[in-house]
C-alpha cells in the first residue's frame, strides 16, 4: 500500500532521551506503518545524537540531512522530500498518544475543507516543576488544553495548530513553499541556532485561509510534550514572551495587518511635565496609566516589558522606529 501520510520530525541537536521517547511513541501508533512513511530531518545537528537513532523497526524511513539551519528549512525539506496526502509535523520532544496518526487520518478526511489539524491537547512532562508564579507564563512553551473542538478560516483567532503534531494537506504545503520561495522574509519565522523567534508554523494556518480552506485543533488529538528544566525557567520565559511577541508581530505584518508602535512607559517625570505644560487630559491620562502600571505584580511587568521589546524589535527590523 502506497502510504497516504508522512511524518516528520524535524530536529536540531536533540537530547537522545526525548528524541528516543519520541520515536518509542510512534513505535505504538495503531496507524499501519504501511500507510505512512516516518522522515528524520537532521538540520545540520552537531551532536551525533541522530546517528545513534534506531529506525530500523519502521518499514519506510529515513534520515535526511538538512545543512540549512533553520526550523523552516527544515520544514520545507520535509515537504520536498514526501508526495503523500498529509504531512504531519513533530517535534523531537512529543509523545503522541497511540492512536494519534489514526486520528489525524480520521478526521483529515472528516474536515476536508480544513487544511491544516492539530492537537487540542499538549500537556507537559517537567523535568523538573516550574516555580508557581512562573506557572501562568509555562504555556509559552508549546502547551494547550481545550475543552471542545475548534476550527474557523480566521488565521488570527485561537485555533491554530501549533508544529507539534500538526498536519498540513499538500495542496497546504505547497502553496506555503510557493509563498515563502517567493518572499524569503517569511522564511525567518521560526527557531534557528539558539534563537527563540516563532510562527512559522502559524505561517501555515494563514496560507490555508488564503486558499479558502480552515483550520482547527481537536481534544482527540492528544501528545505529551517534553520539558527540559532550563525551559521553565524565569530567563528562558523572558526570551520566549520577547521572541513571540516579535515573530507574532512580524506574522501580522507580513500579512498586511498593521502593528502599532506602544507608548513609552509611564514615568512620574512624564506625568509632572504634563502638570506644568496645563495638558490637563493628558496629566490625567498619564497618571492613570502610571497608576495602572504600579499596581501590577512586579513579575508581570517584568513580562510586559519583555513583550515590549519584542514590539520595539519588530518596528526596527521593518524600518518604524
Amino acid at each position: 500500500m502506497t502510504p497516504t501520510l508522512s511524518l516528520a520530525i524535524c530536529t536540531y541537536n536533540p537530547r537522545a532521551d526525548h528524541l528516543e521517547r519520541t520515536l518509542r511513541s510512534l513505535q505504538k501508533q495503531t496507524l499501519p506503518m504501511d500507510q505512512w512513511e516516518l522522515l528524520l530531518v537532521d538540520n545540520a545537528s552537531t551532536n551525533g545524537v541522530v546517528e545513534t537513532m534506531d529506525l530500523g523497526w519502521h518499514p519506510h524511513a529515513r534520515v535526511v540531512k538538512e545543512s540549512r539551519i533553520g526550523l523552516t528549512m527544515a520544514r520545507l525539506r520535509a515537504i520536498d522530500e514526501t508526495t503523500t496526502r498529509y504531512l504531519v509535523y513533530a517535534d523531537d520532544d512529543n509523545e503522541m498518544a497511540p492512536d494519534y496518526l489514526a486520528t489525524m487520518v480520521r478526521l483529515a478526511e472528516q474536515h476536508p475543507t480544513l487544511g491544516v489539524i492539530g492537537a487540542g491537547r499538549i500537556v507537559p512532562d517537567f523535568e523538573e516543576a516550574p516555580a508557581p508564579e512562573l506557572m501562568p507564563y509555562v504555556p509559552m512553551v508549546t502547551l494547550r488544553e481545550v475543552a471542545a473542538d475548534q476550527w474557523s478560516n480566521d488565521p488570527t483567532d485561537l485555533a491554530i495548530p501549533w508544529g507539534a503534531g500538526m498536519m498540513v494537506r499538500r495542496e497546504v504545503a505547497a502553496h506555503y513553499l510557493e509563498s515563502l520561495l517567493k518572499d524569503p522574509t517569511k522564511q525567518g519565522l521560526d527557531r534557528t541556532g539558539t534563537s527563540l523567534d516563532s510562527c512559522g508554523d502559524e505561517q501555515f494556518s494563514w496560507v490555508a485561509c488564503e486558499l479558502g480552506m480552515g483550520k482547527g485543533i481537536f481534544v482527540d488529538l492528544y501528545l505529551v510534550h517534553l520539558i527540559g528544566k532550563n525551559r521553565v525557567q524565569k530567563e528562558y520565559l523572558l526570551r520566549l514572551a520577547e521572541a513571540h511577541t516579535f515573530s507574532k508581530s512580524m506574522l501580522t505584518h507580513l500579512h498586511g495587518g498593521r502593528v502599532r508602535v506602544p507608548k513609552d512607559p509611564p514615568t512620574m517625570r512624564k506625568v509632572m511635565e504634563q502638570l506644568f505644560k496645563l495638558r490637563l487630559s493628558e496629566f490625567v491620562n498619564e497618571l492613570h496609566r502610571l497608576l495602572d502600571l504600579r499596581a501590577l505584580p512586579e513579575l508581570e511587568r517584568t513580562f510586559n516589558t519583555a513583550k515590549r521589546a519584542g514590539i520595539m524589535r519588530f518596528h526596527r527590523t521593518v524600518g518604524n522606529g
